[in-house]
């Protein structure tokens, strides 16, 4: 389901006045409406492009349970140039703010073609983090690794990568995950942060995503998945402003279905030196059947 934009300000009347003022957008997502700020004036084709990228994005991750995770973000591009210095990606950073409300932010390399954009992986990590609350450092790894696992499972489910594609991509990251400080368990990882084990909490929150997601979908015989118990979780639970435990928030998880799965794996994994065995959980039927399956529509 494509969005529809809603109002497209201009800075001010005229064209030429408008190049030198920064866009503004509201577009409308399956139960949103999100802001699309410029922090810097850009062309009027190049924003126009921004912003439908951004509705796709949008419906990427409102493909989950059927809308977008919070009412009414913002998303503040922070346009940048390519240099011989700079990350590859055309999107080489982003991050997502909660106070006074959700805002995710984007640096956009703007002399980038558009095509290079909807291929990148970054804004959607990012969209995805809205499908969680904020989670303390401690279990930084459960923000992360979820984010990273739909990261990948949207983009599948979106197109824009072949079921091949996404089940390498997971691979290779569970691959770096278990390289990364094998000495460590996901919450010491934690611990000891993004600049000392960055593979290790973003790849063993994400494994932790796949098997319990397997789990779900196996024994329900598909009714149950990570996507519904999110989305139970989206109706009460969602708004709150404030930092939820990695337990506290697994333990909610399994409140809202009939078996508890997310704490048994945090007792298993959690204070665990190590990484995850996924090798089966990536080649189980029900990943090409039903997680990465492609959807062209919320519903």
């Amino acid at each position: 389901m494509r969005s529809s934009i809603l109002l497209f300000l201009l800075g001010a009347a005229s064209l030429d006045a408008a190049a030198a003022e920064p866009y503004h957008a509201l577009i409308e997502a399956p139960g949103a409406t999100i802001r699309i700020e410029f922090e810097s004036s850009v062309d009027e084709g190049t924003a126009r492009a921004i912003i439908d990228w951004i509705e796709h994005v949008a419906d990427q991750v409102s493909l989950p349970y059927g809308r977008f995770p919070v009412v009414s973000p913002r998303v503040l591009i922070i346009p940048s140039r390519s240099s011989p210095w700079s990350d590859s990606s055309p999107v080489p950073f982003g991050r997502v703010t909660r106070r006074g409300g959700e805002t995710v932010e984007l640096y956009v390399d703007i002399d980038r073609p558009i095509k290079d954009m909807y291929a990148d992986w970054t804004a959607t990590h990012e969209f995805s983090h809205l499908l969680l609350p904020r989670i303390s450092w401690r279990q930084k790894w459960i923000a992360e690794g979820f984010a990273s696992y739909y990261q990948n499972v949207l983009m599948a489910r979106a197109g824009r990568y072949t079921q091949d594609e996404a089940i390498r991509k997971l691979s290779e990251g569970f691959g770096r995950g278990r390289n990364s400080r094998p000495e460590l368990s996901p919450n010491q990882a934690a611990e000891e942060g993004v600049r000392q084990a960055r593979y290790k909490i973003y790849w063993s929150g994400a494994a932790i995503a796949l098997l319990a997601d397997l789990q779900l979908r196996e024994r329900s015989g598909g009714t149950e998945s990570l996507d519904s118990v999110l989305g139970r979780f989206q109706q009460c639970c969602l708004s709150s402003r404030n930092y939820w435990s990695g337990t506290r928030f697994f333990v909610k998880l399994d409140s809202l279905i009939d078996k508890p799965v997310f704490m048994p794996l945090y007792r298993q994994h959690a204070d665990t030196a190590g990484f995850p065995d996924t090798v089966e959980a990536l080649s189980h039927p029900l990943v090409r059947e039903q997680i990465f399956r492609v959807r062209t529509s919320t519903h």
